[in-house]
């Protein structure tokens, strides 16, 4: 099967740099990122009913970009702060 998905030049060079950063070539990274988000969107929906507000649970699927630079130990140290 094939799909056509219109994507703007940046994001497809964004593709492309990280799948030859991975040593992949874009279509076979584009499928494992795919499989990769539909195995996550199936564990959530699975999870879902027993996740309720979990925090830990609420982070899952988030861009691994999002936490960059940040130390872990420091951001629980302060996170722990507001505890009482």
């Amino acid at each position: 099967m094939t799909i056509q998905i219109p994507i703007s030049a940046e994001n497809e060079a964004k593709l492309r740099e990280k799948a030859r950063a991975l040593g992949k070539d874009i279509t076979s990274f584009i499928l494992e990122v795919l499989e990769q988000k539909l195995s996550e969107a199936e564990a959530s929906a699975r999870g879902a009913s027993d996740s309720g507000s979990d925090p830990i649970r609420l982070l899952q699927g988030l861009d691994p970009d999002v936490w960059k630079g940040i130390d872990p130990l420091e951001y629980q140290r302060r996170e722990r702060e507001g505890w009482d």
